[in-house]
């Protein structure tokens, strides 16, 4: 786990960076010049085009990390790297012709209250089948144990596109009209860079060899995509289920507010979506050496570490939410999002304290069980949306979210020591627990009567750094010790 600490450093700080882009823009730039609405209409078109990207992929961007390592010395390796881009090229295929009849599905969602969504709805088919492709080149970068410059492009650099764009149909130089062709073009720019990069870094070739259709593994690699494709769709649906539905339900305002609501969530996020980037191989090579010592320690190591950081985080931001609202333009439009962060926030909590389960699942010989665990949560999430939404508006899709995501990690807690006989908590975890409720409880109260911005310095101040050094006085996490020393060491050396 240090190993993965110490790369996932540089993918952290690409993310962070990332996010003061993103939190210029979301915080900022985006209400001040498009508001709600223009916030709303980005989130649902693509949230539309990503509920496709599982069924165009086929499953392939997971598989092609959990199979890169036995295909990596065939003869047919090359020829593995074909099979994995052109069978998803003829699935985007079918569907481009398939497209008119899904239109008619759109039309039923969104007409009614959310109707500039449907107009701008064809040009789901082109930013699909882009982030298709950007999603299987990313996940060959990620084989090769490289997730800085893939994440560098996602998180920054196409941020800081769109932010220009957004500048400019705020120049007048550009029509509003354009906003959604504009979308599409920035991630084909992203995807274009990918590219290249992929390519260029790590000399890819292509070729065809029979040998490879003769392969046992070839019908593996299919087996499981067939899975994972499943299993994507449903967690495709339930990451975007509940902004569909606000959009549905509620309209295009609401989903703007809900998707900026969301982005604070995010914030939490990071750690694990960097550190999991990692993981996925190792934990792969880890079950194809069949080394479960290996795999068990990965399981409690990021189970602690991301609940300490998820945990300090969450405290970051909810201590300091209601200043963050202050300060954005048009905050009256989007002040009902509120307590839309609390509980984005708390499931995310609970999604990085249950550490890597999800992926062990995935890597391991028992996959198959993710289906229906998944079909039980897609259930919950679609009936707690709607049970939800219609009473408590954009927070009720937010509880909603945490109650699905909370019986999901009990469930697959519960199946993995079941049958691995591994669990993630420790005593340690009940010391973060303890300390983080204590930081929490004081931080909510503690008010100041300066500008927002120096509140939530003199706040985050006040309540992090004590509980930050007690964490590390502790020794709590050997790993993120280990990291604070050699960046203090760096530091004094210089």
């Amino acid at each position: 786990m240090g190993i993965i600490i110490k790369q996932s450093l540089r993918t952290s700080i690409a993310s962070y960076f990332g996010f003061v882009v993103g939190a210029f823009n979301n915080v900022y730039l985006f209400p001040k010049f498009i508001g709600s609405e223009g916030i709303g209409l980005l989130n649902l078109i693509n949230a539309a085009a990503l509920l496709f990207l599982p069924i165009l992929n086929m499953g392939f961007g997971t598989s092609i990390s959990k199979f890169y390592p036995k295909f990596r010395d065939q003869p047919y390796f090359n020829s593995f790297l074909v099979y994995a881009l052109v069978l998803p090229l003829i699935s985007f295929l079918i569907f481009v012709i398939a497209w008119p009849f899904t239109e008619g599905v759109f039309e039923w969602i969104f007409k009614s209250k959310a109707q500039i969504v449907f107009q701008n709805i064809s040009w789901v088919l082109p930013l699909s089948g882009i982030l298709l492709f950007f999603g299987l080149f990313e996940a060959l970068a990620r084989a090769n144990y490289e997730v800085a410059v893939p994440n560098m492009i996602r998180s920054v650099y196409w941020r800081v596109l769109m932010g220009l764009f957004i500048v400019l149909i705020a120049s007048g130089l550009i029509s509003y009209d354009y906003l959604i062709p504009l979308l599409v073009l920035s991630w084909f720019v992203m995807l274009f860079a990918l590219i290249i990069y992929t390519l260029r870094v790590y000399k890819l070739k292509f070729s065809f060899n029979l040998s490879f259709w003769r392969s046992r593994e070839v019908k593996k690699f299919n087996s499981f995509s067939g899975y994972v494709l499943l299993l994507a769709s449903g967690g495709i649906l339930i990451q975007k289920i509940d902004q569909l539905m606000v959009g549905s339900f509620l309209g295009t305002d609401s989903a703007g507010v809900l998707t900026l609501s969301m982005y604070f969530a995010t914030l939490i996020e990071i750690p694990r979506r960097s550190i999991m980037q990692i993981i996925q191989p190792v934990l792969a090579e880890s079950f194809h050496k069949e080394d479960m010592k290996n795999v068990e320690v990965m399981y409690k190591k990021s189970s602690l570490n991301l609940f300490l950081i998820g945990g300090v985080l969450f405290i970051l931001v909810w201590i300091n939410v209601f200043d963050v609202f202050q300060v954005i333009p048009r905050k009256g439009e989007f002040k009902a999002g509120v307590f839309v962060v609390f509980f984005y926030g708390l499931a995310r909590v609970i999604d990085m304290g249950m550490g890597c389960n999800n992926e062990i699942l995935v890597y391991s010989k028992y996959y198959k069980a993710n289906l229906p665990m998944q079909f039980i949560l897609v259930l919950i999430v679609i009936f707690t949306n709607w049970l939800f939404i219609p009473y408590f508006g954009i927070t009720g899709a937010a509880i909603a979210t945490c109650i699905s995501v909370f019986t999901y990690n009990i469930i697959r807690y519960v199946y993995l020591l079941a049958k691995f006989g591994i669990q993630p908590f420790s005593k340690s975890t009940l010391i973060v627990l303890i300390l983080l409720i204590a930081a929490f409880i004081i931080g909510v109260n503690i008010e100041f009567e300066f500008h927002p911005v120096l509140n939530i310095i003199f706040r985050s101040t006040i309540v992090v750094l004590p509980l930050g050094v007690i964490f590390y006085v502790l020794k709590i996490s050997q790993d993120i010790n280990e990291l604070v020393n050699k960046l203090l060491k760096q530091i004094f050396v210089k």
